[in-house]
């Protein structure tokens, strides 16, 4: 298992002002005990991504932290944060207490609760079902198969694909917003500002 010295999360910056009503649209951890995990180390792997873990009990790990991509399945209880200055891959069952940060793709199969902000500097995908309970920034595209729900502020850069539901208190989308089909919509609280096009694609292109 790699050791890497633990560094304060890069802080969010302040949300970005809405003003818009209701829409409904058919178109901080502590280091002591941290383990750390880098997809790229077979120890790291074995530990944190073993496919039988499935059929055993919950895993508990303290914040988990790398400079190379990391790849966890679960199921999985992170009490601090996750943070890897590459890509991160949640698949199956994971509980994060804390706060998400990938600087590259932020991909999740499955299950996700996160207590806390998530950031992504590049693209993000879910497949499956995720709850966050503060923030969520991404600065690549964001790509939805299945359901979404954001108690906080959401702000997507890239184009912003719904196949199944979004929901959050405030939208920020700075390209377009795609609905899938007729059964995919979503909702904001509070207020949206959608600056590219809003969009229905009525079949499903994969």
């Amino acid at each position: 298992m790699s050791a890497y010295h633990w560094e304060q999360v890069v802080t969010f910056d302040q949300p970005t002002s809405h003003g818009h009503s209701y829409s409904h649209s058919t178109s901080s951890s502590s280091s002591a005990g941290t383990y750390y995990y880098p997809a790229s180390s077979s120890t790291a792997h074995a530990m944190a991504s073993d496919p039988s873990s499935s059929g055993r009990s919950r895993k508990t790990k303290k914040s988990i932290k790398s400079d190379d991509p990391l790849d966890l399945r679960g199921p999985l209880d992170v009490d601090g944060s996750v943070k890897s200055m590459a890509s991160v891959a949640l698949s199956g069952d994971v509980v994060v207490r804390d706060r998400i940060e990938a600087y590259g793709d932020l991909d999740v199969e499955g299950t996700l609760s996160c207590g806390g902000k998530v950031k992504s500097m590049g693209n993000v995908r879910i497949v499956g079902s995720a709850v966050c309970g503060d923030k969520v920034r991404i600065f690549g595209k964001l790509k939805i198969h299945g359901t979404l729900e954001v108690q906080g502020d959401l702000e997507v850069w890239g184009k912003l694909t719904i196949n199944g539901y979004l929901k959050c208190r405030n939208l920020t989308a700075y390209d377009s917003l795609t609905t899938v089909g007729d059964q995919s919509w979503y909702e904001v609280e509070e207020g949206e500002a959608v600056h590219g096009a809003k969009l229905v694609q009525r079949h499903h292109r994969g």
